[in-house]
């Protein structure tokens, strides 16, 4: 990598060059063009018009602009998609040059030139023929053969079985018609030993994916990498805030409701030498209790309910304190506020118990209060086996509900409590007897955190998620608010960021704990294509995958070096790469079994060569000269005996070439079983290769095709995708019967394609699914006792590659493919985000008013502000 690069700039080029505006022209276009009008010089393409373009030797099919909108885009337009045929982007290769290109048809980053190019996929006829969405460049499958063996194979395919016991006497006639044909091209194609004889010295390596990021990550995992301003700032505020961290821990309240002097009275906790005062925690949910209520009444009986509640709750407990958002935390916005906020967790873990307050027992309060994702954390980091459940019953002596609160005393009102455990209410107010995932995961937590189970730290992570998530509301204040409600059951916290989404929030959250490589994990799962659109994009991740894979049961093989920009982006590195190709097979190098078939085939084709030179050398050298003496019409007899001699060895000569050339004509007629023979046989290595084609096409037309024959070299991958099957007796793949049957076709999730991926390198044949051909194999993690391959397209106006599908390789792979550097990858399609991102939650201000928040100030508690 070059030492010190420039930023990569990933957005468009800084003017766009108009169409009908001659660009800056050198010597030779000043002087050659000058009389020439410019919209002449540079004809326009139009790469959506579903016309026919010729590139690297392929007369391919563009796409249709019609189709790609309504059906590929569903109703969107090009450009809303960022498709942008007008624009052109900069793109910096691996070694620091810049190119740019226009952003029209799908893009691959060529392993040969290391710079983007215009995507080509082989398809079936069946594809082919069939009217197609997508926005990449078509062309028909094909295959590259060694021009003797695509000779060889022509002359005998009308003799071979095609499936039959017998081979018909009709292909046997046509057969030998066509080696009489091919005798002599074939005899030509001998003189040059090259086109058989080939060097069978292939790489041990698959293609190489030639791309790094030289974006600066939103979140990194060493603030190295931040960007330099970052740094700067954060080095500026760091005075300010090592007075008041919203990440340390709390070891007391701030501030505490006190009884003191005969009256309740806030107080602060903070003087030096203050011993530890007990106090309880009180939790409601403003529906029930509308202390910021903009009407005057409603408002104070609500605090004058709330607080003779908790004041008689108090003295219930032996305790002289108690903790209540509204009072407690600071009104006004700052650092102080923040971390008031970000630290109430710590507040809950230091109280004697936690009192929830409820108009009434019945089940439906108990469930709104239960409902609210931030009064989760309120009941189940409670340090009590117990939790207190309070309503006001009626007031003593006749007092007036309109008293000022700070009037009304304990012995003027009756409360009714309950003592429930986590786990009950684990199952009457979360609704964890339901099998629901969701519910679930909150039961999970209950015996956590009621010490009859132990989660690891992964599934703490996971388990706590699950159960925040199910309870996220729709109106939420900002797109992270999971996020930084998980970080009160974690150690380390996150500062707030207002424009950050539910995806990136949580990324930061798990780069900032020891999640057990959570992030890393979670790119090589293979989510439900419907779970994984909808709004917990970042929880569809953590879920039992397709594969029925947890992410424990993955062993990552990459690292997460930041989060990117954009929603669903990371940057991995370490992992393994292989460019997929798309274009057209190539010419496969193979190392054989040398069996005596071969050898003899191989003695045949190497001999004809030599009778074949031997004769044609003889005639030509010899037979001129026994013309000669015939034409002068010696008599032998008469020139005497040297000259019989001569004449006599000039015959001999140019008949030894005479059979020789008959001998090379007759071998000539055995070369194209030889040929099927020499380059037939065991496979015992093979040059690997990830090359794909859109559309099936069963294994005896596709090992024809790559091969020139059908010898039983390719097998399907027994498990490597879900369109796999499996013989029943033993781990070995057979072929789907809906291959050869398209009425049989399985049902694609909405958008998808079938598409094949051959591997060279393992002889095996996978198909799969996805939106678009994937372009890239990342190879980062493994389970099941094979590898987890993401497979990737490449959007070139992003440089980052976006995650299509999850496929499952032989561990083999591993040794063959090239480690790479930083690569940004995105974990959801790109058209999916461009979705997304209309439809954004307007942006809030930085730090959060906490008497603006429809929920309850404890509700907004787990860190919802920050610096």
């Amino acid at each position: 990598m070059p030492s010190n690069p420039k930023s990569f700039d990933a957005g468009r080029r800084g003017t766009v060059q108009p169409a009908n505006e001659r660009p800056k022209a050198g010597w030779w276009e000043r002087h050659t063009y000058k009389n020439t009008k410019w919209p002449y010089l540079h004809y326009k393409t139009d790469y959506f018009s579903g016309g026919h373009g010729w590139a690297q030797g392929h007369r391919y099919r563009r796409p249709t602009r019609t189709y790609v909108e309504e059906e590929f885009l569903e109703g969107h337009k090009l450009q809303d998609c960022g498709i942008d045929t007008e624009a052109e982007y900069q793109h910096r290769d691996i070694f620091g040059r810049v190119t740019h290109q226009k952003r029209d048809v799908a893009m691959y980053i060529s392993p040969s030139e290391s710079k983007p190019k215009r995507l080509i996929v082989q398809c079936t006829s069946e594809v082919l023929n069939k009217r197609n969405a997508g926005d990449w460049n078509r062309v028909k499958i094909s295959g590259s053969l060694p021009p003797v063996l695509a000779i060889s194979e022509w002359a005998l395919r009308p003799a071979s079985r095609r499936g039959k016991k017998h081979r018909s006497c009709l292909g046997i006639i046509i057969m030998l018609f066509r080696v009489l044909i091919v005798a002599i091209p074939v005899l030509l194609l001998l003189l040059f030993p090259d086109f058989i004889f080939e060097s069978q010295d292939f790489a041990d390596s698959y293609n190489e994916f030639p791309n790094y990021c030289w974006d600066y990550p939103r979140a990194s995992s060493n603030a190295l990498d931040m960007r330099p301003t970052y740094n700067e700032n954060k080095l500026t505020d760091r005075r300010e805030m090592e007075r008041i961290s919203n990440r340390t821990r709390l070891l007391r309240p701030r501030l505490l409701v006190v009884f003191k002097d005969g009256q309740w009275q806030v107080e602060s906790q903070e003087s030096e030498g203050r011993r530890h005062r007990p106090y309880i925690f009180i939790s409601s949910y403003r529906g029930h209790f509308p202390v910021h209520d903009v009407d005057p009444s409603v408002k104070g009986k609500a605090r004058n309910d709330i607080h003779a509640m908790a004041r008689q709750c108090a003295k219930e407990e032996g305790v002289e304190a108690y903790w209540i958002d509204h009072e407690c935390i600071e009104e006004n916005d700052g650092p102080l506020k923040t971390a008031d906020l970000h630290r109430m967790c710590d507040v809950i873990r230091g109280a004697a118990r936690t009192c929830i307050m409820l108009p009434d027992f019945s089940i439906k309060s108990m469930q709104e209060w239960g409902d609210r994702m931030w009064t989760l954390p309120e009941a189940l980091l409670s340090p009590a086996a117990h939790l207190k459940l309070c309503i006001l019953s009626s007031l003593k002596d006749n007092t007036p509900a309109s008293q000022p609160s700070d009037l009304i005393q304990p012995s003027n009102l009756e409360i009714k409590t309950q003592l429930w455990t986590k786990l009950d209410m684990s199952d009457e107010i979360w609704g964890a007897s339901s099998s629901s995932d969701e519910q679930q995961a909150t039961r999970l937590l209950a015996e956590s955190f009621s010490g009859v189970l132990d989660l690891s730290r992964l599934g703490l992570f996971t388990i706590a998620l699950e159960a925040l998530s199910a309870r996220h509301q729709n109106g939420a204040f900002s797109h992270a608010d999971v996020a930084y409600a998980l970080m009160g059951f974690l150690r380390e916290r996150i500062s707030f960021d207002a424009h950050e989404t539910e995806f990136q929030g949580l990324a930061r959250l798990s780069l900032a704990n020891d999640s057990d490589r959570l992030l890393e994990r979670m790119i090589c799962m293979q989510p439900d294509e419907a779970t994984a659109s909808s709004e917990h994009f970042f929880v569809a991740h953590t879920r039992r995958d397709k594969y029925l894979s947890r992410l424990w049961d993955v062993e990552p093989l990459c690292q997460i070096a930041g989060v990117g920009e954009e929603d669903g982006q990371v940057i991995l590195d370490g992992c393994r790469g292989v460019s997929i190709r798309w274009r057209a097979f190539p010419q496969l190098k193979y190392r054989r079994m040398q069996g005596l078939l071969n050898l003899l085939a191989e003695l045949t084709l190497r001999t004809c060569a030599l009778w074949l030179t031997t004769g044609l050398s003889l005639l030509a050298i010899y037979g001129g000269y026994v013309e000669n003496d015939i034409g002068r019409g010696w008599d032998h007899a008469q020139q005497g005996t040297s000259s019989w001699n001569s004449f006599e060895l000039d015959a001999g000569l140019t008949a030894l070439g005479a059979i020789a050339l008959c001998a090379a004509v007759l071998l000539a007629l055995a070369v194209p079983s030889s040929v099927r023979r020499f380059y037939g046989g065991y496979v015992q290595s093979c040059a690997p290769w990830l090359v794909g084609f859109e559309g099936v096409m069963p294994c005896e037309e596709l090992e024809t095709l790559v091969f020139g024959n059908n010898d039983k070299r390719l097998t399907y991958e027994p498990s490597s995708t879900l369109f796999c099957e499996r013989e029943d007796s033993e781990r070995i793949g057979k072929e789907p019967a809906w291959v050869t049957d398209p009425s049989k076709r399985p049902k694609l999730p909405k958008g998808h394609r079938l598409f094949t991926l051959v591997d060279t390198g393992n002889l095996t044949i996978n198909i799969f699914s996805a939106r678009r051909p994937p372009s890239v194999a990342l190879i980062c993690g493994r389970e099941g006792g094979m590898l987890r391959t993401v497979l990737c397209h490449y959007e070139a106006s992003k440089n980052c590659l976006y995650k299509e599908t999850v496929m499952r390789m032989d561990s083999v792979t591993l040794n063959h493919a090239k480690m790479l550097s930083w690569v940004k990858v995105s974990l959801g399609n790109h058209l999916y985000f461009q979705k997304r991102r209309a439809n954004t939650l307007p942006k809030k201000p930085a730090v959060v008013n906490v008497r603006e928040v429809s929920d309850s100030i404890s509700d907004a508690s787990m860190g919802r502000v920050g610096h």
